[in-house]
């Protein structure tokens, strides 16, 4: 026997058992396409279980099978409804931190955020099920309706663009370079193929669908191929460049608003910004110039600075000469005579070594229910977050210069997860980003693996360096290919050194055209499903 008919023979019989879970029909069918999803979620960081991605065929076996649209619907919505109760399960541990308020909000965070989710996950089979494509195209066709989901996923009502496909292949630095060319939208479209290249290889078809089969199965090779040369022409930091100093106090979350340690944990940053050595530093590095810019996390001050002119100058008196310090913090502005009418800020703010502020950035991404309240008057709930009224949103990406280093924009947590809307639209573009966060509220969860990944994500994709500086971790010093050159694990204290990372020169391809790459990826894909289906 020869080897391929060993093969057509194994596959023979893997099609049957598949087919026979493609039949099954109801909530049997509904269950089943939940636990696909699930399973397929492995794929994702920091499991990167990488054959995981193939269950998506087992929900394509399934949509062939659903003949009405609310059947294609149900399908695509349970299989991304289990998808993100695996991917985003971590989500809960933030009401655990303060369980008696509101533990009572676990399930509606675990079962009831994948749900609305889902709903675009069942758009996405919904209108593969109106395009009805067979052969060969029904991949593609999948693979544009899915990348068009997760575009609205990522837009709408503020948008939650977490966990996007792309991600699955953010285990190698390589694999990970096309997002320069056509971002996470549009290389999700090629790990659906991916994913579904199982199928096309065990169909009973013509070679097209089993050669394009065989195509997509090589992807990752090809693209790792690109990678590899791409990352060929990448430098290391250069010494002489500004030395940059990331710090992660480590402060638990349950104990970061306590009164009585408020002083502590500022003492805490004091002494790491000031320690003669660093924790971290790239390899093969020797001894660094002092910071030009030191990092501290998301709301690592506790205190609204802008109303704290003597605490403004203690940070100052941190810095070296002509150095910098940003740092995530809380501010409050007085909007009138009236002290309780004043607006709150989720801010990154930047001082000078006199203790001046020369720059303040606020957060324009604010978490729903964490940092404000959808709807307020009709919904007479707490934000997560002790805000008060809650914060106030900032008008969008922002960006500010400083003498010796280049043009800096800061993002506050999760605003670092949104592909093409980190950098200033039509203003100057920045040389580097900071990125500010507490995943604290996480714990030792998937959570914060998969928001580095996120920053490394758009270092790609605009070819500018990150400082990622987080509370608890994982804090890490990211090159504009996306490479970790330096980090510091989770329930860590320490500081990270380092020359800071040079931009690229040029633009990358996704940089200029944006969403343009995935919009015509999902138009080609689409529009042949549409015009070479047949009865």
């Amino acid at each position: 026997m020869s080897a391929w008919a060993s093969v057509a023979r194994w596959g023979e019989g893997v099609r049957t058992g598949i087919n026979r879970l493609a039949g099954l029909t109801g909530f049997r069918s509904v269950a089943m396409m939940a636990l696909v999803g699930a399973l397929t979620a492995l794929a994702l960081p920091p499991l990167d279980v990488l054959p995981a991605l193939f269950a998506f065929t087992l929900m394509l076996l399934t949509l062939d099978r659903r003949r009405t649209f609310i059947g294609a619907f149900a399908t695509g919505w349970a299989f991304a409804f289990g998808y993100h109760v695996a991917g985003l399960y971590w989500i809960s541990n933030a009401l655990l931190v303060d369980g008696d308020r509101f533990a009572w909000l676990v399930p509606f965070a675990a079962a009831g955020l994948p749900a609305v989710l889902g709903v675009f996950g069942g758009l996405a089979t919904l209108l593969y099920g109106w395009l009805r494509p067979r052969g060969w195209v029904r991949a593609p066709a999948l693979a544009g309706a899915w990348t068009l989901s997760e575009m609205l996923r990522g837009h709408v009502a503020t948008g939650f663009p977490w966990n996007l496909p792309a991600s699955a292949w953010s285990f190698s630095d390589a694999l990970l370079q096309p997002l320069s060319l056509i971002g996470a939208y549009g290389y999700g479209f090629f790990v659906v193929l991916f994913a579904l290249s199982p199928l096309m290889l065990l169909r009973r078809t013509g070679r097209w669908e089993r050669g394009f089969g065989a195509v997509c199965l090589l992807l990752p090779v090809i693209f790792a191929g690109y990678g590899a040369v791409r990352l060929a022409s990448a430098a290391d930091p250069d010494i002489s460049r500004p030395t940059v100093r990331i710090v992660q106090g480590n402060v638990a979350q349950t104990e970061k608003w306590k009164p009585q340690l408020l002083q502590g944990h500022l003492a805490k940053y004091a002494t790491l910004t000031r320690a003669a050595r660093a924790t971290v530093t790239p390899a093969g590095m020797g001894d660094l110039a002092p910071p030009s810019l030191v990092v501290w996390p998301e709301t690592a001050v506790p205190y609204a600075l802008n109303r704290e002119p003597r605490l403004m100058a203690y940070l100052g008196s941190l810095l070296q000469p002509g150095g910098l310090l940003m740092t995530g913090v809380p501010l409050r502005d007085q909007v009138s005579d009236d002290p309780a009418e004043s607006l709150s800020f989720n801010a990154v703010v930047a001082l000078n070594e006199r203790g001046e502020m020369i720059a303040r950035l606020h957060k324009f991404h604010l978490v729903p229910f964490g940092e404000y309240v959808p709807l307020r008057q009709w919904l007479p709930v707490e934000t997560i977050a002790k805000t008060g009224r809650g914060f106030t949103a900032g008008p969008g990406p922002s960006s500010f210069a400083h003498a010796g280093l280049p043009r800096i924009g800061a993002l506050i947590c999760y605003e670092i997860i949104f592909p093409g809307a980190v950098t200033e639209v039509g203003g100057p573009r920045p040389g580097l980003l900071v990125n500010v966060t507490n995943d604290a509220w996480f714990g030792v969860s998937s959570g914060p693996y998969q928001h580095l990944v996120a920053a490394r994500m758009r270092a790609i994709e605009e070819g500018l360096p990150v400082l990622r500086a987080a509370n608890t971790g994982i804090s890490a010093l990211i090159d504009s290919y996306g490479r970790v050159l330096a980090s510091l694990p989770l329930e860590r204290t320490g500081t990270i050194d380092s020359p800071l990372p040079a931009s690229l020169e040029n633009k990358t391809l996704y940089a200029r055209g944006g969403e343009l790459w995935a919009i015509l990826l999902v138009i080609a894909s689409s529009g042949a499903a549409f015009f070479l289906r047949r009865k």
